[in-house]
């Protein structure tokens, strides 16, 4: 079996569109989330949103862009960063050894809702062009990424609802594993839902919606005083290859995948009930050899719901007990980027690994008490990192979790 190293990251987010300003935000705890005065118009209770700013797509040929919705967009900006943090060149990519795992929740949704208004609008339905299916289908990222890169290998998209970047990461590092490939592109991208999942999530009840006038603010795991969730959209996309191909290459590594697991409740759509989540950490642990008192840092899924946050830490208290490392969730900088989720804050917790630093989880004021007894992160912190955690869990009861450790 192999050993699988991560080598290079690309990503597209609410706070910021490449590693170095992502670090930044990170560092400085500046917020991606935003106002939207459209959301406010259409009766929204929530109007904040982490949406994606200032990005270039030049990089992207137009010729290529005809077969890309945004999510796809997203994905390609995301994927060509991570291949230049890795040094590698098309020519590298052209062999069928090589895969592509990127995951979405939604595809293409805004295509899907531009070609309802046509049809409402009674337009002709030639206008509706010709290109619409390869940019709303599922897989519209993995497969405008292959055909982008010319990659031949297996190109996928795997969905599992907000869990889905861990678990599109997690099928790429065992395909490398186990042998199946050399190299593999792998990561989650998502799109603006408002307009469609947020306005159901917002009726729902799950989205935060008393923070409108202070945006940065709405989003706060593990507080007293959270409301809900606060979507957002972008890409993450990593590189993973055999540490002895990374080290023959002799390009820099970021960490290695150790553990890895996967599993459901089995139980409720909607509720988390925690039982999946312990056993995918438990098999992450398993699977890594390690033991809770070996884990330096935990980036937890941390959305800022009600009954998830308090499941999440009861989780953690029955697993590592006193054993517990430092806790903190970005979302309350970057929101909730569903698919996308997965890999950005795997992102986020390998640029702490490799910076010794630990995020705090913004807009605590006030731990929650069925949050409390657990070591929360409230400010900045300088420490020595060895091995990390990142789980994310999602609606219909999935949950993934990795572990990354230094090499």
């Amino acid at each position: 079996m192999n050993r699988v190293v991560v080598t290079g990251m690309g990503i597209v987010s609410s706070i910021g569109n490449s590693k170095a300003e992502v670090l930044t935000a990170l560092r400085e705890g500046i917020s991606g989330l935003t106002f939207v005065p459209e959301m406010a118009e259409l009766g929204l209770k929530c109007c904040v949103y982490g949406t994606v700013k200032q990005l270039d797509i030049s990089p992207i040929a137009k010729r290529a862009r005809r077969t890309m919705s945004l999510v796809a967009c997203y994905a390609v900006i995301a994927g060509l960063e991570a291949l230049q943090d890795a040094s590698l060149s098309r020519e590298d990519l052209a062999s069928s050894r090589v895969g592509i795992v990127v995951g979405t929740c939604f595809g293409g949704i805004n295509n899907v809702t531009e070609l309802e208004k046509l049809f409402a609008q009674g337009h002709n339905l030639s206008r509706a062009g010709g290109t619409g299916v390869v940019k709303i289908m599922n897989s519209t990222s993995s497969s405008n990424l292959a055909a982008y890169l010319g990659v031949k290998g297996r190109a996928c998209s795997l969905s599992s609802a907000c869990s889905s970047g861990v678990t599109n990461i997690g099928h790429a590092y065992e395909l490398i594993k186990y042998g199946l490939k050399d190299l593999c592109i792998c990561g989650g991208a998502e799109e603006s839902t408002w307009r469609q999942a947020g306005v159901i999530i917002d009726n729902w009840g799950a989205l935060s919606s008393g923070w409108n006038d202070q945006p940065e603010m709405a989003s706060r795991p593990y507080d007293r005083d959270r409301q809900g969730l606060i979507l957002s959209e972008g890409a993450g996309i990593l590189v993973l290859e055999p540490l002895e191909r990374a080290q023959a290459r002799g390009v820099p590594i970021y960490g290695e995948i150790v553990g890895y697991g996967i599993a459901n409740d089995g139980a409720d759509m909607y509720e988390p009930t925690g039982e999946g989540l312990k056993i995918a950490v438990s098999q992450a642990l398993t699977s890594s050899g390690l033991s809770s008192y070996d884990i330096s840092y935990i980036n937890p899924h941390g959305a800022a719901t009600k009954i998830g946050d308090a499941v999440e830490v009861q989780v953690i208290r029955e697993l590592f007990g006193s054993a517990s490392p430092p806790v903190s969730s970005t979302k309350g900088l970057s929101g909730h980027s569903m698919a996308a989720t997965g890999a950005h804050e795997l992102i986020y917790t390998l640029l702490m690994l490799q910076h010794n630093i630990i995020i705090p989880t913004v807009n605590l004021a006030y731990i929650s008490q069925e949050c409390a007894g657990i070591i929360h992160v409230q400010s900045l912190l300088h420490r020595p990192l060895t091995t990390v955690m990142s789980w994310n869990l999602g609606l219909g009861g999935t949950n993934g979790c990795l572990i990354i450790q230094k090499v």
